[in-house]
């Protein structure tokens, strides 16, 4: 039985202190089916803890008044706000097993991009252990976040721009637009072949201009293959702030940004379209010393939450906890 059951919403104004999730329109039904465990094994420990768990579809008159309510500790996922006491936002990570849980936002809105990542302050065994199994089982098992082509040999190529589809957003988060990064790419490579992956549910206006911009572009290759062989046949890996960029950190693999992300400080940060030239050119050497393996340690191990893991419900009842005292404060 799903461990966060369904709130009538005649009962919305007569609820104990609770764990509500308020789910998106294309979470709802997976969590109230009990398809996640992050959720199942939340719910289990709240109830531990002498709390209910509840579930409702976020945008309802009943979640907005409930999200109010200071009696209640709230998880969203799916909706991006509110911002407030007693509210964590939870979503999958870039990588499979990792969520966030976390009080600002997830991706490219949440705590971390405003966090400082320290490399003398992480264990170097701790992180070797950490990054070869992880980085490891998703390469061998060709993981990514969408279905990917077999693995296969890929020939050699400059760079690998991997398109998203984020220029529609209301609040611009891209530095460089997807036309403007693939012009100054193929330019920077000088014959050199350029590989480019359009997202999964890339919007046609884009595929129809990235097509068209290959046919006059002879260095430029428009490929399916998995993200993984692209990243890996490429010296590297230029996105806004797409999670293949992320799963590129796994080969070790120079990345440049072109857009808000919240795993800056891995990457070169391109904010314009000048310095996107530049860092064409240093993002290798520059990049040559960083420390990648302490790095995912660092993201996915001390920031994210990993439900397989057995201390999955104590780490995760603290962030609960640290938001129900914000609540009584």
């Amino acid at each position: 039985m799903p461990h966060f059951p369904s709130l009538p919403n005649s009962f919305a104004a007569h609820l104990p202190a609770s764990l509500i999730v308020h789910a998106g329109e294309s979470w709802y039904q997976d969590v109230a089916a009990g398809r996640f465990d992050f959720f199942e094994k939340l719910g289990v420990r709240a109830r531990s803890e002498g709390m209910a768990t509840q579930l409702i579809a976020s945008g309802s008159p009943e979640s907005a008044q409930l999200l109010h309510d200071r009696a209640h500790v709230h998880i969203l996922i799916g909706p991006r706000a509110p911002i407030g006491p007693g509210i964590l936002h939870a979503h999958p990570g870039y990588l499979r097993g990792f969520w966030y849980l976390d009080p600002v936002g997830v991706n490219m809105a949440s705590s971390l991009i405003r966090r400082g990542f320290n490399p003398d302050q992480i264990d170097a065994k701790a992180a070797r252990f950490f990054f070869n199994g992880v980085a490891g089982w998703n390469l061998r098992q060709n993981v990514s976040k969408f279905p990917q082509a077999a693995r296969t040999a890929l020939p050699a190529a400059f760079a690998t721009v991997f398109l998203q589809d984020i220029e529609h957003f209301a609040s611009p988060v891209h530095y460089i637009d997807s036309a403007k990064m693939l012009k100054l790419v193929a330019r920077a490579a000088d014959g050199t072949r350029v590989y480019v992956k359009l997202h999964p549910m890339q919007r046609a206006e884009t595929t129809a201009m990235v097509q068209a911009f290959a046919r006059k572009t002879a260095n430029l290759v428009i490929s399916e293959a998995s993200v993984h062989d692209l990243a890996q046949a490429s010296e590297m890996v230029v996105t806004q702030n797409s999670a293949a960029g992320f799963e590129a950190l796994m080969q070790k693999k120079p990345v440049i940004t072109c857009a808000v992300c919240d795993y800056h400080h891995a990457t070169v940060v391109a904010k314009r379209p000048s310095l996107l030239v530049q860092v064409l050119h240093t993002a290798r050497p520059s990049q040559a010393e960083f420390d990648y393996e302490k790095y995912l340690y660092w993201f996915l191990s001390q920031n994210l939450l990993e439900p397989a893991k057995p201390e999955f419900a104590d780490l995760a009842w603290a962030r609960i906890a640290s938001a129900r005292a914000e609540t009584l404060a």
